[in-house]
C-alpha cells in the first residue's frame, strides 16, 4: 500500500517504524469527518480512533489528542493546563 501514500505518510511510516511502531497507514476511500465514521470504514471500535483536535489557547495552537470515545472538556483542560481559556479553532 505505501505507494500509494504521500510523500509526507511516507516520512510518518518511516518514523514509526524507526521507533519500532508496527502497522501501517490506512487510507480511506471517504472523507471521515468524525471518530463514528472512521471507526466504521476500519470496522473497529470508535475509542480505536485517535481524534487530533485544534484548539487556541491564551494566543496559541493547542493540539489535543484524545480517544474517538470521549468529549474534550475544554474548561477542565484550561484548569488543568494552567489556561486562561480553550477555544475550538
Amino acid at each position: 500500500m505505501s505507494d500509494t501514500l504521500s510523500p509526507r505518510s511516507l516520512l510518518v511510516q518511516d518514523a514509526l517504524r524507526q521507533s519500532g511502531i508496527s502497522g501501517e497507514i490506512v487510507i480511506l476511500p471517504d472523507a471521515a469527518s468524525t471518530a463514528a465514521l472512521a471507526a466504521a470504514a476500519l470496522g473497529v471500535e470508535v475509542g480505536a480512533i485517535a481524534n487530533s483536535l485544534v484548539f487556541w489557547s491564551d494566543g496559541e495552537p493547542l493540539l489535543v489528542m484524545t480517544s474517538g470515545a470521549h468529549r474534550v472538556d475544554t474548561t477542565a483542560l484550561a484548569t488543568r493546563l494552567g489556561r486562561e481559556n480553550i477555544v475550538r479553532a
